[in-house]
């Protein structure tokens, strides 16, 4: 396992975790549920569907096997930490780095980066070295319907001007994804976006922080 980077923010990663890996893993998707009957029934409706409506590729049995072998390895790690999962990445937060450093046995699997927060900045607050937006809001963990994927498609893509999407969000509304990750936001100047956005649809926006400049 390679040595993290270093990296100011104004608190722990969820206020809680010093550490964060991402992995790369292909279909990791499947992992946001780590029960093993929950990771097959998942793997059955998408074959099932894809057999009905093409449009992407099936599962294979080996691919199958190597989620359950991962799902295994990250039910018996020996200290608690948090999962983040979306498409391909597992962002794994944790104060005891050591917990993964054999993650590489999973087939398949890399590590793209490990970063150790550094608590330097200001709280409360988004610090960027060349702000463009004055805010930064936040969603919540969550499934969304279709009915609410095509709102949230509609309601962002009638105000490009107003909003910078996140990579992970713009990759939710442009795509075919419904999970909503805890790191997805967007950047705008409008004080009550929170406000409008829960209007499109409710209970969707988990905070809103002001972006300031770092100190030269």
């Amino acid at each position: 396992m390679s040595e993290p980077i270093v990296v100011a923010r104004s608190t722990l990663y969820f206020h809680a975790w010093r550490y964060v890996i991402l992995f790369h893993l292909p279909e990791a998707s499947f992992l946001r549920d780590l029960r093993h009957e929950k990771i097959d029934q998942t793997i059955r409706y998408r074959n099932e569907w894809i057999s009905r409506r093409g449009g992407a590729k099936h599962v294979s049995p080996t691919e199958q096997q190597i989620l359950h072998d991962a799902c295994d390895y990250l039910l018996t790690r020996s200290h608690p930490y948090k999962k983040v999962v979306c498409g391909n990445g597992i962002w794994l937060y944790t104060n005891n780095p050591e917990d993964f450093e054999d993650i590489a046995i999973i087939p398949t699997g890399r590590i793209l980066y490990i970063n150790q927060a550094e608590v330097t900045l200001t709280p409360d607050a988004v610090t960027l070295k060349h702000p463009r937006h004055a805010f930064r809001t936040y969603f919540r963990e969550r499934w969304l319907t279709n009915d609410e994927l095509s709102t949230l498609r509609r309601y962002f893509d009638t105000r490009r001007d107003m909003f910078r999407l996140g990579p992970g969000f713009a990759k939710l509304v442009q795509g075919r994804r419904m999970w909503v990750a805890g790191n997805h936001f967007v950047d705008h100047n409008e004080p009550s976006a929170d406000f409008l956005i829960n209007m499109a649809v409710p209970g969707i926006v988990r905070k809103t922080l002001p972006i300031i400049a770092r100190a030269k």
